[in-house]
């Protein structure tokens, strides 16, 4: 749980993830959030290796209406790993025979996901509005 309230008490993370107006996240929204995405689909800790020991560094998930990823260290942002993992769902998706992706909205001022889900082939399918900030809809065919 210390890792998620790092990140998810990171004004920065959650600005990016979850929009401008969104207050930090205690214990239960955390465990309420990853429960929910858990009953939905597939859950996934991020790690990386670091002098010989795994590091959690963020999560991602796949479920039938959204494809989150959240690299909630910052240290390791435009490192590229976010486009590692989105690739690693990809491919686990089309394992388990899911035939589209989507990407439920990206506040259209995170430029870097945008271009992470655009380079591996994920489409806009639209916007909406959410408190003065466009969110982008995206979806892959696989």
């Amino acid at each position: 749980m210390g890792h998620f309230l790092e990140w998810y008490t990171n004004p920065d993370v959650l600005f990016y993830s979850e929009g401008p107006a969104t207050m930090p996240y205690g214990p239960e929204i955390i465990r309420r959030m990853n429960g929910k995405l858990s009953e939905l689909g597939e859950t996934y800790i991020i790690e990386v290796k670091e002098n010989g020991a795994w590091k959690p560094i963020g999560d991602a998930s796949i479920t039938k209406d959204k494809t989150p990823i959240t690299i909630g260290a910052e240290e390791y942002w435009n490192r590229g790993i976010g486009t590692r993992v989105l690739d690693m769902l990809i491919r686990r998706a089309r394992d388990i025979h899911i035939k589209k992706l989507f990407v439920s909205g990206i506040y259209e001022y995170n430029q870097r996901s945008m271009h992470v889900y655009s380079k591996l082939g994920f489409k806009e399918t639209g916007r909406v509005n959410e408190n003065g900030y466009e969110l982008v809809k995206m979806e892959l065919e696989l």
